[in-house]
């Protein structure tokens, strides 16, 4: 990617970087760390989501390290609000633990790279030289693990989705998007007691018995070639 490699014939690649963690010890080592890498260096250490969405702005910036647990805005709404502002600047998580709920957001999300904090010194440094070159990085044991649960469950949720009728979709689209069975109603010209026996449908099929469940189910359909949300 050309993003990486400065713009003077011949010149070695470089790399920027900017580091989100609300642990200053953490900052620290990550930044000796990856400025014992040539030509990287990190330009902003952050200890908010908020300083570090400024920093991106005043900076040039290759790539960003974050964390997941952070006070204020959290990681992952910090990733999300980077990808409206940012689409294709890569983010790799730095965690020291993922839930798979988490991970189906990240992924969502288009995260260049996982790394739990547990792991060796070296591999964060790999993950951010393939990241740095175009790459993704996931080979934690676990996290493809994780990675399979999440696919075969959304394989099965899909198998589902394909039973509901083209109403019971409608109406499962404007659920998941936050709407009440008045307003449902409103949008669909039925009542919200048609709603209503719609929903329990929809609920029924899914194996689901929430409006959040639902919407969590839509979020989800990223691991689908085709979202009938």
């Amino acid at each position: 990617m050309d993003t990486y490699i400065d713009q003077i014939a011949g010149a070695p690649m470089s790399l920027r970087v900017v580091i989100v963690d609300d642990h200053l010890i953490v900052l620290d080592g990550l930044r000796r760390m990856i400025e014992t890498e040539e030509n990287s260096w990190v330009v902003a250490t952050c200890r908010t989501a908020f300083d570090a969405i400024e920093a991106i702005d005043r900076e040039q910036v290759d790539l960003v390290v974050v964390d997941l647990r952070m006070p204020g805005m959290s990681g992952l709404e910090f990733i999300h609000y980077i990808r409206t502002r940012r689409p294709d600047l890569p983010i790799v998580v730095l965690t020291a633990d993922i839930s798979d709920d988490d991970l189906a957001m990240a992924m969502q999300y288009r995260v260049n790279g996982i790394v739990l904090k547990e792991q060796a010194p070296s591999i964060f440094l790999n993950c951010l030289r393939t990241v740095a070159t175009g790459g993704t990085y996931f080979t934690d044991r676990n996290l493809v693990c994780a990675l399979d649960r999440l696919r075969e469950r959304d394989f099965q949720y899909n198998s589902l989705l394909q039973a509901l009728t083209p109403r019971e979709v409608e109406v499962s689209r404007l659920a998941a998007d936050g709407l009440r069975s008045r307003a449902i109603g409103d949008e669909l010209g039925i009542s919200p007691g048609t709603v209503k026996l719609h929903l329990h449908s929809i609920y029924g099929k899914l194996g689901i018995s929430t409006r959040v469940e639902l919407a969590n189910l839509a979020k989800r359909q990223w691991l689908t070639n085709e979202t009938r949300f």
